[in-house]
């Protein structure tokens, strides 16, 4: 791996064309599957599954995994469970967008849509122990602890008396969790839920060793080294903010079909380095951005690379804090928040960041998010789409607007530019400064206000910052974890372990407590449109700038890879490598 660093510094430094004999070609260390006790994939003679003929060396190489947690059950972002898709194996795996059996082999549900009951395959632990049902069931009691404050737990709420046991008022054995025996696991909920079974395919549901969380004690969860893996790949090396080594996983009940037997993963953070690296074949995959947007599309149109594009299911938004306890004590007041919302045009914001990439969002669910057979996005208007306008480019009216808010506070003024808000943002790549940028200057610009830019350095930071509440407002992702509005409107209940700005309305958890128990589906997109218009219009917690889309490249010698519609961003399972 040292040999692999020191390549990526020479490329930055321009030295491209010297460094590339000495990187990731045949010198490369040997892949992990030997210090395994497996062979490699090219040494069993398979072909590819379309009969490519394999390339003898089965490595990938990637950037690096923003992990936040190597827990399971506190998993609340794509990066944690990409990592957990390599090494973990749950109920259900994506592939190719179709959810499949992966650690059942069937399941039932009863006629009355309560009972759910999973029968298992064989599958073991990477240290050759065997995956059980108490397992499974040992990861709900985890994900369940209130101690813990795990961002999912509401996830196994509709389970029969989970919610009462997260709250102290009952006894786990009382929670419709049952190990029947080693391999049959039986769910009973409290009411039947369309979407359960999508759900069961998020990290928190996978089995996990109690054993192993003993060992490591309040240390779980903070390094990779201390996974065991059940999933096709395990950790073979792994330091923090620089490089990842996953090996294929001999135990695992599907080995003989991962063909990959070594991934790479390194820390780029600079857009250009990643297409250099791209181009000079050490990295297999990129994502669009920027100015390289028009050059690698033509790249890929002239077959010198694989174009990949697709709908996705990320809304991207700036949240605020509620809270009076916010820092500058204002962003309490729903008028205070909508007059600094508007200031922000959706379309200028992705010409001016993201070179026109995404599409403009005023509202926050995405399209391609279904209530049954209908897409909820081409069935329910975008909340704000037509108030903006009232507002976009005036800022006579914004701060008449701003104004009204500070009088209902008690604390209006007429020099406006002595009120200052705190903007959260982090990390220091360009697209990272430019939404910086472009935030504070179009505040201040509109309002009259102040803004104090508050960087911190990673991702990790941010998201304890952003928990803490130390933000006015902050910039905020979130991507579906399943094919349902539910999945980005009960972020915002009162409490909700991912509802950072604290938004709170009993109104609003009273449409979601409807929801719940409502079956018909034109009543749910009702309700849905009720909800997401309160809190982005009515209450304006959030404004939405945009919905993201999938367009990246990858190398022609790469096939079988994916970017899972929900989850985690990168699936590896199917990947291999062909002979170029």
């Amino acid at each position: 791996m040292k040999l692999r660093k020191f390549c990526s510094m020479l490329i930055v430094s321009g030295l491209v064309a010297s460094s590339l004999a000495g990187c990731g070609g045949s010198g490369s260390k040997t892949a992990g599957g030997d210090a395994a006790g497996t062979q490699k994939t090219s040494e069993n003679g398979k072909k590819g599954p379309n009969g490519e003929t394999l390339a003898s060396e089965q490595i990938a190489h990637g950037m690096q995994f923003n992990v936040v947690t190597f827990d399971t059950a506190q998993v609340g972002d794509a990066e944690s469970g990409s990592f957990f898709l390599a090494t973990c194996e749950g109920l259900f795996r994506e592939n190719n967008g179709n959810l499949e059996n992966a650690g059942c082999e069937k399941y039932e549900i009863s006629d009355d849509g309560l009972t759910y009951t999973f029968h298992l395959r064989k599958n073991k632990w990477s240290d050759g122990k065997e995956v059980v049902a108490s397992q499974y069931k040992d990861a709900v009691e985890r994900v369940l602890n209130v101690n813990l404050a795990c961002p999912y737990s509401f996830f196994a709420f509709p389970i029969k008396n989970a919610e009462n046991y997260y709250n102290g008022k009952c006894g786990f054995d009382e929670v419709g969790v049952e190990a029947v025996d080693d391999y049959t696991l039986k769910f009973t909920l409290e009411t039947p839920e369309p979407y359960f079974v999508d759900k069961l395919a998020y990290t928190m549901f996978n089995p996990i060793r109690v054993d192993n969380i003993e060992k490591y004690g309040d240390t779980y969860g903070t390094d990779a080294m201390q996974t065991l893996s059940c999933g096709p790949y395990m950790v073979q090396e792994y330091t923090a903010n620089q490089s990842t080594v996953f090996v294929k996983n001999p135990e695992y009940w599907d080995a003989e079909n991962v063909l990959l037997d070594e991934i790479d993963l390194q820390q780029v953070d600079e857009t250009a380095t990643q297409f250099q690296l791209f181009e000079a074949g050490q990295l297999d995959f990129v994502a669009a951005s920027g100015d390289y947007l028009k050059q690698w599309d033509q790249a890929a149109s002239e077959g010198k690379c694989q174009l990949y594009t697709d709908g996705d299911v990320r809304s991207q938004y700036f949240a605020f804090n509620t809270q009076e306890s916010c820092p500058s004590g204002i962003m309490q007041n729903a008028k205070i928040r909508k007059a600094i919302a508007y200031t922000f045009d959706s379309q200028t914001f992705i010409d001016s960041v993201y070179n026109s990439r995404y599409t403009a969002a005023y509202g926050l669910v995405t399209p391609n998010i279904k209530v049954g057979d209908k897409e909820y996005r081409t069935e329910v208007a975008e909340p704000i789409k037509e108030e903006y306008k009232e507002y976009a480019n005036n800022p006579e009216k914004l701060q008449a607007l701003f104004h009204e808010g500070l009088k209902e506070l008690g604390k209006d003024t007429n020099d406006l530019s002595t009120i200052t808000i705190q903007y959260l943002g982090y990390g220091e790549t360009t697209i990272e400064k430019d939404i910086e940028q472009y935030t504070v200057q179009r505040i201040q610009d509109n309002l009259g206000i102040k803004v104090d830019l508050n960087v911190v350095g990673d991702f990790g930071l941010a998201t304890a910052a952003q928990r803490a509440g130390e933000f006015d407002i902050c910039m905020q992702v979130w991507g579906a974890d399943y094919n349902d509005p539910m999945t980005f409107i009960d972020v915002f209940r009162t409490g909700g372990s991912s509802n950072y700005g604290k938004y709170s309305s009993e109104k609003y958890d009273q449409i979601l407590d409807q929801l719940a128990t409502e079956q018909d589906n034109d009543k749910r997109l009702k309700l849905y449109g009720e909800a997401e218009t309160m809190l982005i219009k009515d209450d304006a917690a959030i404004k939405p700038l945009l919905y993201r889309d999938k367009h990246s490249y990858i190398n022609n010698r790469l096939h079988g890879f994916q970017y899972p519609v929900f989850g985690g961003k990168y699936e590896f399972k199917y990947a291999y490598i062909v002979e170029e």
